[in-house]
């Protein structure tokens, strides 16, 4: 059946809003001793699979993906190397839950219990990351993600069609501009009319132009002059869900968030490194205090939520929840002679 085929990948494909198809088969060996050099092999030999696996016709422009190898170190459970339809991230929160509930769940880490917390160490591009399982009578419930060191990184300005729209910058694993929906006269939430999501959309995709051609950062001990991965749109949210005013000084219960990272293409979560950064944000500007609840709600309603755990320096450490769930399990064929070997996007 497969003997006309170049590549045959098992899958394992997981959601919470949003999607992540994770490659527990089938890539051949990549070479290198750190995730990092087995990232640029992938890149450098089989990105055509990073593509295949993401986009049409067997994955759309939203889909997230994971590929599993060995660890880098003998104390981890799991390497990931974390991609998308247009290339590669450092860092993924989706997809960090989706691999972790994933590996519990299937028995590739076998489960150390069946009512209580099972710790994960996932390594990455950035480092070792720890992960901490939740199960209740032998059924996972949710999944914790450390976000690592993350960091506030000031406020900047957008010069745009729509005139000068003020972000603030922050890292989370990914560098992340935040602008005000509420000040922008956009409405976020689960149910919008198509209007208004056309309005986001047109809107959200204006200011990631910008930011991507404008912006820069030093991110500390991780890069120099780093350019915006995301913008976000985000209406911040009191304890009753009222939205709080432009520039309010106030401590936000949550947001409601929309994530930008191509053109018209909203994300489907709130992001784990965008709420991550979200929390570092508020932190350093003294209006989170460490242990405060925070959560992030995204265009479909879904909901992350987070806790800023402690401060070393001008890093801010926290930690964010949500649940992911098995939606398919599949077998991707690539024949020899197929005409899209690594697939399309529209």
């Amino acid at each position: 059946m497969f003997g006309n085929a170049r590549h045959v990948l098992q899958v394992w494909d997981y959601h919470h809003g949003q999607a992540t198809r994770i490659v527990v088969s089938g890539c051949p060996p990549l070479r290198g001793r750190t995730i990092r050099e087995k990232q640029d092999d992938l890149a450098s030999r089989f990105d055509h699979l990073r593509a295949l696996i993401c986009r049409e016709p067997r994955g759309h422009r939203n889909l997230l993906g994971a590929f599993l190898t060995e660890p880098e170190r003998p104390t981890s459970h799991a390497g990931v190397i974390f991609v998308h339809p247009d290339g590669y991230f450092d860092a993924c929160g989706d997809s960090t839950f989706s691999v972790a509930v994933a590996l519990v769940e299937s028995g590739l880490v076998p489960r150390t219990t069946d009512d209580g917390e099972q710790e994960l160490v996932l390594d990455t591009v950035l480092g070792p990351l720890p992960v901490r399982v939740t199960l209740r009578a032998g059924r996972v419930v949710a999944v914790t993600m450390a976000s690592g060191p993350t960091y506030a990184l000031g406020d900047a300005q957008l010069e745009t069609a729509l005139g000068t729209v003020p972000v603030t910058l922050a890292w989370g694993g990914l560098l992340y501009a935040f602008a005000d929906a509420t000040a922008l006269d956009l409405e976020l939430g689960a149910h919008l009319s198509a209007a208004a999501r056309e309005r986001v959309l047109e809107v959200g995709t204006i200011l990631w132009q910008a930011a991507r051609n404008q912006l820069r950062a030093d991110v500390p001990g991780i890069a120099t002059a780093r350019p915006v991965d995301l913008v976000t749109l985000l209406q911040e949210l009191d304890a009753d869900g009222t939205p709080l005013p432009p520039g309010s000084t106030t401590q936000p219960a949550g947001a409601r968030v929309a994530n930008f990272y191509a053109p018209r293409t909203m994300g489907r979560t709130p992001s784990g490194t965008g709420t991550a950064a979200r929390v570092a944000a508020l932190v350093a500007a003294g209006r989170l205090p460490l242990g405060a609840p925070y959560f992030h709600e995204s265009p479909v309603g879904l909901r992350f939520t987070a806790r800023p755990l402690r401060r070393d320096g001008e890093a801010v450490h926290s930690e964010i929840s949500t649940m992911s769930y098995c939606m398919g399990i599949a077998t991707l064929v690539l024949r020899d002679d197929d005409p899209f070997p690594a697939g399309f996007t529209l």
